[in-house]
């Protein structure tokens, strides 16, 4: 088999490396934001998926707790039970086993609502960040 050599100068091999990388010269290849408000739009956008972070670890905080009285309440149910305790008792020991479930409910749509709003919000930077890279 015969093989081809090829000799390239400077200024081609340059020519060849732009265009192997998918680059041209005429592109811009800076990637600082076009204008200083969408670049404030990206660290509004960074500040608002931070503080969705933390309101998720404050809901799953609280759910956690709800769950731990709800152990405890139904802990309390089967020790009145057992030791025979009024009907008024175990009404109200139900009414707090309901209201904690509640709870738990509550705390669960919180975290539904927190995790929506955190990819809403991590979409919008991503937008924005597009954006002010020109792109």
């Amino acid at each position: 088999m015969k093989k081809q050599l090829w000799t390239v100068s400077g200024a081609a091999l340059l020519g060849l490396t732009l265009l192997g990388s998918g680059i041209s010269q005429a592109q811009e290849t800076t990637t600082a934001p076009s204008t200083p408000s969408a670049q404030g739009d990206v660290r509004k956008d960074t500040q608002d998926i931070r503080q969705d972070r933390k309101d998720i670890r404050k809901d799953k905080k609280d759910i956690r707790e709800d769950r731990r009285e709800l152990r405890h309440d139904r802990r309390e149910l089967r020790e009145d039970r057992r030791e025979g305790a009024s009907p008024a008792k175990l009404a109200k020991d139900r009414a707090e086993i309901k209201h904690d479930r509640q709870d738990i409910r509550q705390d669960r749509k919180d975290l539904h609502k927190d995790r929506k709003d955190l990819h809403a919000d991590k979409k919008e930077r991503r937008h924005d960040r597009r954006e002010t890279q020109g792109k």
